[in-house]
């Protein structure tokens, strides 16, 4: 799908950069959302406050990943003058933006401006990029990481020998391998060893694999070291076996275990509204290696991707522990192979006379209007009201599905190609500006958390069943107390009235293993937070007949 469509020539040069900032800022005026953001925002609040290497979750340790992203939003923290969630989700938008820049810096001199423009502006607005790029995540760090890596090595492969394009390449590798562990140079290395083996490029030995094994090598050993010194065999054990290789083949308490097609039905709604595209791009003709001559002079950026998305996507697959998260590193190049696919079929479709659009267009329409109209919709049917907001927003998506409707039918190819970029913007940003007061009430616990830290005595901690790693950071981080992890059993059996707490918060996930304390204790207050989660706090009605 071309940019060069008129309306978007006419909006200048700054008309992306512009618009890629607005989609990235919206949507992040709530708080930390359940279950993963609070985790992340806590242990980087405790890293802020103790530096080190092992990250600790309410003072305990807490060593599934390396430390690169916890020290990153601590230096955040502590330059914005504290703990804050705008901090905290300014690292993942920084990461996202950073990474659209490069993926249109990449596509631009691999192709064209407009397929640079073209493949930014579709990763931005696809649906997994969407939600993860305004999440407290490691993920999107990492993905800056292995982006810069892919684009570097491409460079390396297709275009020029420099010594500053490997070091960006290893450099990237052991920031990736120091954000999330080997998972990250293992996904560059499996996608390059594959297009070296396929397409056979001449210039493979620019990469230097040796070097850049030893590199990575070293780089794992002075982190296992560095673990193994500050927490001893039993953190080095924990990370290296537990949070690493059962995750990979077993990750029993680590859960997230998938069937092995997981991301067969995940992959094609990450990309949501851009199926279609997909579809296309994966039709055999677009499989046809260069001849070996041509290699040298025109490696394509589109095959390079593709292959390298698909050595990615085996990895991740072989995986026992799988989640939709996972797929973002893989997404710039998923998003460079279709925008260029995409631009060539649009560029081939305009040379058509006849006056028919086609099925697969009309497809494409119809995903791209719903796209456009499910979040004012959705929100229309969960408030069973119509406020401003879901009126603006529908107003705008109906304009967009209208003008690419009327563009479509008038056999208006140009026209059809800017209307479409614009339904899919107005669909992503119609999702991101009502999606926080839609669900903040399920999803963002700290008012009530807040509440809680009130209703205790100064210095007091909060004594707590059910406790989960969602908890134990929820209270740390808005209340500012620790958690101490009761079982429920032992406050039933207990016959001495003044080792109980006097407090106690209950949380009762529904799944039946959640126990009421006994009659010494009345019920202050609750909330629910969606259909699985709900918190209860108790007080002891000795302690409340006191004076």
């Amino acid at each position: 799908m071309s940019t060069n469509a008129p309306l978007l020539r006419r909006a200048g040069p700054w008309w992306l950069p512009l618009a890629l900032l607005v989609l990235a800022l919206l949507g992040c005026n709530r708080g930390l959302w359940t279950p993963d953001e609070p985790r992340e925002a806590e242990i980087s609040r405790e890293m802020a406050l103790a530096p080190g290497l092992i990250p600790t979750l309410n003072g305990q340790r807490f060593i599934e990943k390396p430390p690169l992203y916890y020290w990153t939003v601590a230096a955040v923290y502590r330059l914005s003058g504290g703990p804050s969630v705008p901090g905290a989700r300014a690292v993942s938008v920084a990461a996202s933006l950073a990474t659209l820049a490069v993926l249109y810096a990449w596509a631009s001199a691999a192709h064209s401006r407009p397929v640079g423009a073209l493949c930014a502006l579709m990763l931005a607005s696809s649906l997994q990029f969407m939600i993860s790029s305004h999440w407290v995540l490691i993920d999107p760090l990492l993905m800056l990481a292995t982006t810069v890596a892919a684009w570097t090595a491409w460079e390396l492969l297709a275009r020029r020998d420099s010594s500053a394009l490997r070091f960006g390449l290893y450099g990237s590798l052991v920031l990736a391998l120091w954000i999330k562990g080997p998972i990250g140079p293992l996904l560059i290395g499996a996608g390059l060893a594959l297009y070296v083996l396929i397409d056979r490029p001449l210039y493979w030995r620019r990469l230097r694999p040796i070097l850049g094994i030893s590199v990575l090598a070293l780089a794992l050993l002075l982190l296992g070291l560095a673990i193994a010194q500050q927490g001893g065999r039993a953190a080095l054990w924990e990370w290296a076996y537990v949070n690493q290789w059962q995750r990979l083949l077993n990750p029993g308490i680590t859960g997230h275990r998938q069937p092995l097609l997981y991301y067969g039905w995940t992959l094609p709604v990450a990309v949501l509204p851009w199926l279609v595209p997909l579809i296309e791009a994966l039709r055999p003709a677009h499989w046809r290696r260069l001849p070996p001559h041509a290699l040298a002079s025109a490696s394509d950026p589109a095959r390079y991707g593709a292959l390298m998305c698909a050595a990615m996507l085996v990895v991740l697959s072989l995986s026992a522990t799988k989640r939709e998260t996972y797929l973002l590193p893989l997404l710039p190049l998923l998003f460079l192979w279709l925008g260029i696919r995409s631009y060539e079929w649009w560029q081939h479709w305009q040379l058509r006379t006849d006056g028919r659009m086609g099925a697969l267009w009309w497809l494409q329409v119809s995903l791209l209007c719903l796209w456009a109209l499910a979040a004012p919709l959705a929100g229309w049917i969960w408030l069973k009201a119509v406020n401003p907001w879901i009126l603006a927003a529908l107003s705008l998506a109906l304009i967009a599905a209208a003008a690419l409707l009327y563009s479509s039918l008038a056999v208006q190819r140009m026209r059809a190609a800017g209307a479409a970029l614009i339904c899919a913007y107005v669909g992503a940003a119609a999702t991101l500006v009502l999606a926080p007061p839609l669900l903040n009430r399920t999803k963002d616990m700290g008012p009530f958390v807040r509440w809680i830290g009130q209703q205790l005595p100064p210095g007091q901690p909060v004594y707590a069943t059910g406790v989960d790693e969602t908890l134990a950071a929820e209270i740390p981080y808005y209340a500012g107390r620790n958690v101490v992890p009761l079982d429920p059993q032992v406050l039933q059996r207990s016959a001495a009235m003044s080792t109980l707490p006097q407090w106690l918060l209950v949380q009762d996930n529904h799944d039946g293993q959640a126990v009421a304390p006994g009659r010494e204790y009345v019920l202050v207050a609750s909330r629910s937070f969606g259909a699985q989660r709900a918190l209860l706090l108790w007080r002891r009605q000795a302690a409340a007949a006191a004076p």
